[in-house]
Order: structure tokens, then sequence, then C-alpha cells
């Protein structure tokens, strides 16, 4: 072999040596570039409520897309992720939304009204000629967006709603990013929205479409001391329900 033909051979492996370290480099580089992400909450006790109901001090929980991605300590998750926005939630905690089982958010703009009664006389003596007179879609929808705000204040994200003109309470809900299953009450005197059982039930159909696999809002119909007959004329309405377990 001649001195020509070796440095020939010697050029050709080193150059596929250069090619392979700066296929290796580039694919290091593409490992460690952070991934993008909309928000990162840095900082904050997370309480995970995971299967080993982790409590990870200096936590934080990585969202994209409106999913979380990733939960863990803060000085990993900041290595791993390229947020849009950050969050300083130190001195809070950062924990999945409360769930509140049993509301009836509009009458929040009752508050204060005939305290310290009992059920019966606060309901038949101040409540109900409260509500005939003054209750109206609007005071439902102002009504329920305060409750929402007090709610998502307090750390709490779902909530079962039963009480008059739903539909509003179903648009406050979804308008403020809550979950909701909003139950449009079914009741044997005249209410607000409604003066009839018949009323309500066609109310109800209208309401369960309108909502019927909807992301944020389960809408259902909530019966009120009904008798048997109004029970079996409102669980006709079932077919109408989205199964919210898969959402709850």
């Amino acid at each position: 072999m001649n001195g020509s033909t070796h440095r020939s051979r010697l050029h050709r492996r080193l150059a596929g040596w250069g090619a392979l370290l700066a296929v290796v480099a580039l694919a290091h580089s593409a490992q460690a570039e952070p991934q993008a992400i909309d928000l990162l909450f840095q900082g904050g006790t997370v309480v995970t409520v995971d299967a080993e109901r982790r409590v990870i001090p200096d936590g934080a929980v990585a969202v994209d897309k409106g999913r979380i991605v990733a939960v863990g300590v803060n000085t990993e998750l900041k290595t791993r992720f390229a947020p849009r926005q950050i969050v300083d939630a130190r001195d809070t905690i950062v924990m999945p939304g409360l769930v509140n089982a049993h509301t009836h958010a509009p009458m929040v703009l009752l508050r204060g009204m005939a305290d310290d009664l009992k059920l019966k006389e606060w309901l038949e003596g101040h409540i109900f000629p409260a509500e005939k007179a003054g209750v109206t879609a609007e005071f439902v929808s102002v009504g329920t967006r305060l409750a929402a705000l007090e709610m998502l204040l307090s750390g709490t994200t779902t909530f079962a709603d039963m009480y008059y003109f739903e539909e509003q309470v179903a648009e406050a809900a979804r308008e403020a990013g809550m979950r909701c299953v909003a139950g449009e009450t079914l009741i044997e005197f005249p209410a607000p929205d409604n003066a009839s059982v018949a009323e309500a039930l066609a109310y109800g159909a209208r309401f369960l479409k309108r909502f019927a696999g909807d992301r944020l809002v389960t809408a259902a119909v909530a019966p009120h001391s009904s008798t048997w007959s109004a029970l079996r004329r409102g669980g006709r309405l079932a077919p109408w329900q989205t199964d919210s377990r898969r959402r709850y």
C-alpha cells in the first residue's frame, strides 16, 4: 500500500467519524431541547392526590393545551419545559380543584335573607315568595357569575347545582371555565321559569339536548319533593343525559 492510498483511506475514516459525531451531537441537542408548553406553575407545595399521595414541597405543574402534562419537582420541570407563561406559586398550595356537591348558585343574591329560621318557615314564608317576585333569567345569570367567582377563589372548580333557569347557570359555568352538573328544577307548583310540570319537562328536554356532550356542563333534571308521577315523567328524559362519570 503506497502512502497516497493510506492517506485517502484515513481521510475517509476521519470523514465518517466526523459525520457520526455530528449525528450524535445533533441527537443530544434535540434530546436536551426543552419541550414548549403553555404554562408552568413553579415553586408551590404540590398536593398530587396520586396513588402514593405525594406532597412535593418545591413542586411544579406543567400544562399544555388545557391538560396537565407533568407533575414533579420544580428544578426538574424547569429544565424539561419551555413555558410560554410562568406562574410563581411560591407560598401557595397547588392541588386538584375542589368539588361543591350541593349548590343553588344564584341564591348568593339572597344571602342573609331571613336567617336563623326553621327550614319550612324560611322556605315557605320568605324564600319562595322572594323567588316568585324576583327570580328571572338575568337574576340567575348574575347570581351564578358571582357564585362562580367565589367558588374559584376558594379553589372549587366543579359544582352540582339545582335551581331555576338552569340554562343560565350552565352558560355562566362554561364562561367561567368550571365544570357543572346543572339540574333544572322539577317542582309541582308554579316556579319562576315554568308554571307547570309539563312546562318544566319541556324546558328540561330542550336543556338536555342543548348541552348533550358538552365538555364542561352535564345537564340534568332535578326533582324537588316530587310525586311518583312527576318522577316517572322526568325519568323519561334520561336518554338525553350523558354519562358524567367519564369526566368527573
